[in-house]
């Protein structure tokens, strides 16, 4: 190779002796991305990889189906809406009905306790209630949706012994739990309508004000399609309904199959919920919820007795007016009689006056 006139064997040697800057930039740009990571970039990096990781068991545990046609929702729909108006009538059994702020639940076939309910709070603490302490399975979410999901393959033929209809109102949420393993058998399905939504695992909630943090997966669920949760996203992860995700009214109708050796609650056997008939046990709960619902009622006794008392001082003050109390025998004559009348009604009228508290 010719040397050229300024000593350069080769034009690219030239070139780099006229720009050297140029070779530092990026000598120094291979140093910079050659710095080992932090710590802390390690940590998130390794917190992202375990979500990841995590989030990938339990989309494996997921099926999901469109299932439903919007006319079909509507129908079913319309059936969901009778069942809140018979609970408003009361006309379903105690346990049947569970009420809460922006979401209400209704037990069929098989009830259980849980959250505020448990005799002991707990995982593993729930408990089915007897066998006849809810209502049964209406025939319309056999015949409208248990066998179109039969027909399907989604679930076998006789798998579901219970449905409960989560019906929320915008805001409504229920907070992460896992279906109690010791209840409950798998898979466990759940059917969407009136309007979509998202399932969300693995959230922690906060209260007052409510948050939630950010879910390790968020599922979307859409009207009339059906999620079947097995595996890890049943049993090793909980999942919940975030308050942001109801955003119109939405029914959710979760069918499942409770375990043989399912732990049930010890019921009294003169429990009024199993030996009385059934319009009698509804006038009971309609009595309750309407004492509960008074909260003058533990004080109208005591003002019941001021008012009787009123009554007799008054009658001394008419005695007097007229003059008929000139002598202290007389007055006195008044007096024990009002006494002695005050004492025996005392006790003869407590029917009455229980009758009276009644009807308020």
């Amino acid at each position: 190779m010719k040397m050229s006139a300024g000593g350069f064997t080769d034009l690219r040697e030239k070139l780099k002796a006229m720009t050297p800057h140029r070779e530092e930039q990026r000598s120094g740009g291979e140093k910079r991305r050659r710095r080992p990571p932090s710590d802390e970039e390690d940590e998130e990096e390794e917190e992202v990889t375990a979500r990841e990781l995590e989030a990938r068991k339990v989309k494996r545990g997921i099926a999901q189906a469109r299932v439903f046609t919007p006319e079909e929702c509507a129908h079913i729909e319309a059936k969901i809406d009778e069942v809140v108006a018979r609970a408003e009538r009361g006309l379903y059994r105690e346990h049947t009905v569970d009420r809460a702020p922006l979401r209400n639940k209704y037990f069929f076939g098989e009830g259980y306790t849980y959250g505020p309910r448990l005799e002991r709070r707990g995982p593993g603490q729930e408990r089915l209630y007897s066998k006849g302490e809810v209502d049964e399975i209406p025939a319309w979410v056999h015949e409208l949706v248990i066998s179109r999901l039969v027909a399907r393959g989604l679930i076998p033929e006789g798998f579901v012994d219970s449905a409960v209809i989560n019906d929320y109102q915008p805001g409504g949420c229920i907070v992460s739990h896992v279906d109690p393993i010791h209840i409950f058998e798998r898979p466990i399905v759940s059917v969407s309508f009136f309007s979509d939504s998202a399932l969300c695992f693995g959230c922690k909630f906060q209260f007052r004000p409510i948050r939630v943090s950010e879910p390790v997966l968020c599922v979307p669920v859409r009207r009339g399609s059906v999620t079947v949760l097995s595996g890890y996203a049943a049993d090793d992860i909980t999942h919940c309904i975030r308050p942001q995700d109801i955003k119109e009214r939405r029914a959710v109708i979760i069918l499942r199959k409770t375990r043989p050796n399912a732990p049930r609650l010890d019921t009294n056997p003169l429990s009024p919920s199993i030996t009385l008939p059934s319009e009698r046990r509804h006038k009971l709960k309609a009595k309750r919820s309407h004492r509960k619902a008074d909260p003058d009622a533990a004080h109208r006794p005591r003002i019941l007795e001021m008012d009787k008392e009123q009554q007799r001082l008054s009658l001394f003050s008419r005695q007097d007016r007229r003059g008929n109390a000139g002598s202290e025998n007389s007055w006195r004559r008044v007096d024990a009689a009002s006494l002695y009348k005050h004492t025996h009604h005392t006790h003869t009228d407590a029917p009455s006056r229980q009758v009276k508290m009644r009807r308020h």
